[in-house]
């Protein structure tokens, strides 16, 4: 085991500096500022305003260049420190900060209940699109806390949990533009407003071992094999099983008018 490996392991994150070079992080940053221009154009509510951040699933919908971005060689050998050779991106997120008085988009919280598996393989890979600085809302963990394992209740929206991991105790990640945070699903994170007069650009990607499984396997998912083999898929996966099951789901008998439906 490698210090990167014995580090993660130990405190449940990582970070990795210049994963992409200043060219590279340029390129993706035109993407990225691209993406965001269609997402605002799209909205005339002007919703993300006021919470002060602009978000999207799966970058690589979107843009060639970020579905490269998933495919390189250096993210993927650091992935591959942490999951093992067979890598799965089950989605990754577009987060664009604003600057804003808002309160904390993203309270204290773990990943895995929001996307278990079933050897709880699953990590972020943050991106770092922009520079990360405290005043900017960088990402905050509480090292060590993945040593918990699945915590209950554990989630950005449970007061109980969040004042007792709140964020201005935890560790704030600075990071350049081109580094990458990886964190384990365990770990207790979340990030502040964006405070400075610049937006914070990243984008995560949401990675599995491709010998795990989602628990849910209904759940929204890319399951894009980036390395290796993905050992658990089947046909149902293979097909987009959300779509299949709303289209089961649609065949289901409608309840009849006293409350009972037709199998009853």
């Amino acid at each position: 085991m490698n210090a990167e490996q014995e580090f993660f392991k130990d405190n449940g994150y990582c970070l990795a500096k210049g994963v992409y070079s200043s060219d590279e992080i340029c390129g993706l940053e035109k993407e990225f500022d691209r993406i965001v221009k269609q997402l605002q154009a799209c909205d005339s509510t002007g919703k993300w305003a006021k919470k002060g951040v602009i978000d999207t699933r799966n970058v690589q919908q979107y843009s060639a260049v970020w579905m490269a971005a998933m495919l390189h060689k250096n993210f993927l050998d650091t992935v591959e420190q942490f999951i093992g050779p067979d890598i799965v991106l089950n989605h990754t997120t577009l987060y664009h900060k604003l600057p804003t008085t808002a309160p904390s988009p993203f309270n204290s919280h773990q990943d895995w209940g929001y996307l278990r598996t079933q050897n709880d393989t699953l990590i972020g890979a943050m991106i770092h699109v922009s520079e990360a600085t405290e005043q900017m809302g960088c990402l905050r963990v509480y090292p060590g806390s993945n040593q918990h394992g699945r915590m209950d209740a554990a989630n950005h929206k449970n007061a109980a949990f969040y004042e007792k991991y709140p964020l201005q105790d935890a560790t704030a990640i600075k990071a350049d533009a081109g580094d990458v945070t990886f964190f384990d699903s365990f770990v207790v994170h979340g990030s502040m407003s964006n405070h400075s007069d610049k937006p914070r650009k990243t984008v995560i990607a949401r990675l599995f071992s491709g010998k795990d499984r989602k628990e849910d396997i209904y759940a929204p998912n890319e399951n894009l094999v980036l390395r290796g083999w993905n050992h658990r898929m089947t046909r149902d996966t293979a097909l987009k099983v959300p779509v299949k099951r709303a289209k089961e789901k649609s065949k289901e008998p409608v309840a009849a008018k006293g409350g009972q439906s037709d199998s009853d």
